[in-house]
């Protein structure tokens, strides 16, 4: 049996994520933000802790400087090189729709390996993050292309940015047409998010015979969720487990 640690990074928009992987499991995933003065203590804060991992897999969305601060820590405490990764053309059974596969996010990218490895029809995948993304996929692995527009928090702050409504932090959604102006901006974000997701599942079911299953991802996975008027599963780890089944998948090439 394998003992060997491998550490799988996630650094997302607002936070990074990361978890051992170990004889094919994965150790809970620790979350950090990750707008920090400092990336070495950020670094230390994260793992310090831990042994020299036998490899490294990273999968950033936030910025080179992150990712080389972070390389660099790991050269300098482990004399380790972590490996970047990156969206491919294909892997594992999936084929990224996107005409320049790299533009196309690596951490969309790997929800949809993850998923890949667990569902065979057509897929509806929305990451709902501090950007919310929506991505289509079908029984051959065919990624089918996606679209992107900003989370809840950003589409309210867009909005408030240049407005004197209220500066309210928890707010009550109690219906669609909300009676005070706080909800009302936040009644907006949400249901325009979920009217999003299912206008994609009907068009899809148009295209492909069949309405897609439904997968939420993302930290207001549940939140959005709440909104919908039609079936969802919902799987907060698809980034890791993607990174998991790729490490995986070259330990058994090695």
């Amino acid at each position: 049996m394998n003992s060997e640690k491998t550490l799988l990074i996630d650094i997302g928009n607002t936070n990074l994520k990361w978890s051992l992987l170990q004889n094919g499991r994965l150790s809970p995933v620790a979350a950090v933000p990750h707008k920090v003065d400092s990336v070495e203590l950020l670094a230390q804060q994260c793992w310090d802790a831990i042994d020299c991992p036998a490899q490294v897999y990273l999968a950033n969305v936030a910025g080179q400087a992150l990712e080389q601060g972070l390389s660099d820590w790991m050269e300098l405490r482990w004399h380790k090189t972590p490996k970047i990764i990156h969206s491919e053309s294909q892997a594992l059974g999936v084929t990224n729709g996107y005409h320049n596969p790299l533009q196309l996010g690596v951490d969309r990218w790997l929800t949809l390996l993850a998923v890949r490895a667990s569902e065979s029809g057509v897929v509806c995948i929305v990451d709902c993050g501090t950007a919310i993304t929506i991505d289509l996929m079908t029984t051959d692995g065919m990624h089918r292309g996606g679209m992107i527009l900003p989370g809840l928090n950003l589409m309210r702050e867009s909005l408030l940015r240049d407005t004197n409504i209220p500066r309210v932090k928890s707010v009550e959604i109690e219906a669609l047409f909300a009676h005070d102006t706080a909800a009302a901006v936040a009644s907006a974000a949400l249901n325009s998010a979920a009217a999003l997701i299912e206008r994609s599942l009907q068009e899809a079911a148009s295209l492909y015979q069949g309405v897609p299953k439904l997968v939420l991802t993302g930290s207001d996975a549940r939140v959005i969720a709440e909104a919908l008027s039609v079936p969802y599963s919902i799987d907060s780890g698809l980034v890791m487990k993607g990174l998991a089944l790729l490490a995986e998948s070259e330990g058994r090439e090695g």
